[in-house]
């Protein structure tokens, strides 16, 4: 990037590299939040009281 300093760029990857890791988090919580939820729902709890356990 013209103008653009060695600083900046070395700033610019670890802030890429810190949404990366964010994301990557972000991804694992809503997947626990998913399986929580299919857990504590009353269907899965109706079905595995009439299926069995």
């Amino acid at each position: 990037m013209p103008g653009t300093t060695s600083s900046d760029l070395s700033e610019l990857a670890a802030a890429r590299k810190r949404i990366a890791e964010l994301e990557a988090e972000l991804a694992i919580h809503r997947r626990d939040a998913e399986l929580l939820s299919e857990v504590t729902s009353p269907k899965a709890v109706r079905s595995r009281t009439r299926d069995g356990p």
